[in-house]
């Protein structure tokens, strides 16, 4: 009897747990870019060139495939893993011409939503700043099981190689994720 109350006692306790666990994960990365608004607009919605600067396809040793109308909304990156076998896509939602392209990411795993948008802000002609807002909605009880095993850090933290990824596409020298010469129309 006594092995039942202390099992119940867990399970209640994992309840509260999970009950009490954020199902959303929601922050915002920012970076400042050299380059024109219009540059990196079109380095963001182009799916061609996201996957050029994205850090995903290599941190995670996935391919990809752009499919549908690349550059505006319905967009998709296609993504495969090692054996080629579909794992999910993310497609473009929204755009505001040079201010700003949402995307919504379909991934196996847990059941969740995640939503992210590039928000672009010109200081000058030539200079801008570029805030990622990511925001996911985790079901239970994967809102804990995620973050005790560190998807949520991980997710940020590529999210932040993906920034830099994008500064280094679109400042001179002009280079991919992988550190390889990018060439960029007008730019190379």
């Amino acid at each position: 009897m006594d092995l039942l109350v202390i099992i119940s006692g867990i399970a209640v306790a994992i309840s509260v747990v999970v009950f009490l666990t954020p199902k959303f994960v929601r922050y915002t990365e920012e970076i400042t870019i050299d380059a024109s608004v219009a540059q990196i607009y079109d380095h963001i919605r182009f799916q061609k060139d996201l996957m050029r600067w994205s850090a995903w396809p290599s941190e995670t040793g996935s391919t990809c495939e752009c499919q549908q109308e690349d550059g505006g909304v319905g967009a998709q990156t296609v993504f495969f893993d090692k054996e080629g076998k579909r794992i999910g896509h993310q497609e473009v939602t929204a755009i505001s011409e040079n201010k700003s392209v949402d995307f919504e990411l379909f991934g196996g795993g847990p059941p969740h939503k995640a939503k992210m948008q590039f928000e672009l802000i010109p200081i000058n002609a030539t200079r801008t700043k570029v805030l990622l807002h990511f925001t996911n909605e985790i079901m239970p009880p994967f809102n804990l099981v995620l973050r005790l095993v560190g998807v949520v850090s991980w997710t940020r933290k590529l999210h932040q190689k993906d920034l830099d990824g994008l500064k280094r596409f679109s400042e001179p020298p002009f280079q991919i994720y992988t550190g390889q010469p990018a060439s960029i129309s007008g730019t190379t």
